[in-house]
């Protein structure tokens, strides 16, 4: 009989050059069907203290260091997201993973003021979640009203000069091509002049989905993105936003002692192998 134990892959980070901030793990307007999140309770007040955040900032090593990605559940709910925004814009250029439904015209031209006062180039880049280019069937997915939203929030931010990225979960298996054509269509019916840099395709993420890395799988050839980076929560440091909250994903308490190593051995690590790299979420 064999006491050989079976351990899981491991990916050493290399350099930080993308640090998440999970600004809250619960506090969302939206309850998407698709969501990784299990929510608990709507009333869950967990947001990250803003001098967590300036202590880390203090911390790290910013010498590679290519974006700050603020995520959440949603992270523009949290009660000091523009002192925040603007800590970060002192540091690089940040990223917004948001359902905008905080975002009018108001809030954009402030956004788009807050981005000039930055005398560092740093740039405030939105990505918005939406997930069909017909309405009802976006907002069966995400929820009533969500669509006409997202677009109006769209909208006013290609009004002040802001590019967002289209963050679509590929719910109903579509052809990837087409959805992207549809989509194309739907923002020029709006003047919105779109690239492939505008859209990023998600695949559907099951989170209960059990399968296996391969065990030929050449791990030198992927990249994926927690070789690059770690995120900061409320309680501490996790290789990957997926993962926050999930002690196997934990690497420690703060930035000034933590783990580089991360082992695949959940769900999701299997599905990001699979995709390679695709970080489902969150990856530009």
């Amino acid at each position: 009989m064999s006491n050989t134990i079976i351990k899981a892959p491991c990916i050493t980070m290399t350099e930080l050059k993308s640090l998440f901030i999970e600004m809250t793990s619960q506090n969302c307007n939206l309850r998407c069907k698709h969501c990784y999140i299990d929510f608990k309770d709507k009333k869950v007040k967990d947001f990250i203290p803003i001098e967590k955040v300036r202590q880390s900032l203090v911390t790290i090593d910013k010498s590679k260091l290519q974006y700050i990605h603020l995520t959440g559940a949603e992270p523009m709910l949290h009660p000091d997201f523009n002192h925040i925004l603007r800590l970060c814009l002192k540091y690089t250029s940040v990223v917004i993973h948001t359902n905008a439904l905080n975002i009018n015209d108001k809030k954009a031209r402030f956004m788009r003021k807050v981005e000039e006062e930055n005398n560092l180039n740093n740039e405030i880049i939105f990505m918005i979640s939406i997930d069909h280019y017909i309405e009802k069937e976006n907002d069966n997915i995400r929820g009533r009203g969500s669509f006409r939203k997202a677009v109006h929030a769209i909208q006013s931010l290609v009004k002040y000069e802001f590019n967002p990225i289209l963050a679509i979960v590929n719910h109903y298996s579509m052809p990837e091509n087409e959805l992207k054509q549809h989509f194309q269509e739907l923002c020029r019916s709006f003047d919105f002049e779109t690239t492939d840099i505008n859209f990023k395709i998600i695949p559907l993420l099951d989170k209960n989905l059990k399968s296996e890395i391969p065990e030929k799988t050449d791990f030198t050839a992927l990249n994926t993105e927690c070789s690059v980076s770690r995120t900061l929560t409320v309680n501490g440091v996790f290789t990957c936003p997926l993962l926050c909250n999930d002690n196997r994903g934990k690497c420690g308490s703060d930035f000034s002692d933590f783990s580089n190593k991360n082992y695949l051995e959940t769900a999701f690590c299997s599905q990001c192998v699979r995709y390679n790299n695709y970080m489902f979420l969150f990856k530009l």
